[in-house]
């Protein structure tokens, strides 16, 4: 599966999940994302259309599988509060896990720029898929992707 690369992308297939904490959207609080589950990372700003076709197509083909496994999911507003992201949740009805990265200070370890953005890391914590943009066709290989680490 042919994975999605541009300029502004940092990590190649192979690489290990950096080391990042992410303010919650619920708490305030940072949370260290840490190795040994398989790990879904979104980017998005609030004001992207591309974006917020992700985040449906995440609520309602990804997520549903996600609650009550051993995956995280973490949909991530780049540039944005927790106070923000929380308005922004509660308006669009979403369920999703949101986290704030205000400062840019994770998504700088990723990428340049350009969103949305998807980051799919097995338990080892190695990088092997990544999306750029909304695309059905990268969206239904990340799901078949995530699906098959679950039968490993």
């Amino acid at each position: 599966m042919e994975m999605i690369f541009d300029d502004y992308s940092y990590l190649v297939h192979g690489d290990k999940l950096p080391e990042v904490e992410f303010l919650s959207v619920d708490t305030g609080q940072a949370h260290l994302i840490k190795r040994g589950h398989i790990v879904l990372l979104s980017f998005f700003i609030i004001n992207c259309k591309h974006c917020k076709h992700m985040l449906e197509y995440l609520q309602e083909e990804i997520w549903p599988e996600f609650q009550a496994s051993r995956r995280l999911l973490l949909v991530v507003g780049r540039g944005h509060t927790p106070e923000e992201l929380r308005d922004f949740r509660d308006a669009g009805n979403y369920i999703l896990p949101f986290a704030a990265d205000p400062e840019r200070t994770n998504y700088d370890l990723f990428a340049e720029k350009k969103v949305p953005r998807n980051y799919l890391f097995n338990p080892q914590g190695q990088l092997i898929y990544q999306t750029r943009g909304f695309d059905l066709d990268q969206m239904s290989t990340l799901k078949l992707l995530l699906q098959d680490l679950d039968e490993e």
